[in-house]
């Protein structure tokens, strides 16, 4: 056998990095009530201008995503 015996400083050295986070979300699995209430009010808006009548929610799922790290 070629390989050293397993000692305390040694038997951790292939595991992963626990510094990482740990939970990484996926853009399409958050925020999904501001989305749903976001898509629902462009989607039916009867205004001339959707954009304007939905930019408080479409704040409000931007705010969201922000805060698990993803840039809209």
């Amino acid at each position: 056998m070629s390989s050293a015996p397993p000692t305390a400083a040694n038997m951790g050295s292939d595991l992963k990095d626990t510094t990482a986070p740990q939970t990484k979300y996926k853009p399409c699995c958050v925020c999904t009530d501001q989305k749903a209430k976001r898509d629902e009010c462009m989607l039916f808006s009867t205004s001339n201008d959707p954009q304007k009548e939905c930019a408080d929610l479409v704040s409000q799922y931007k705010t969201c995503m922000a805060g698990y790290g993803f840039k809209i």
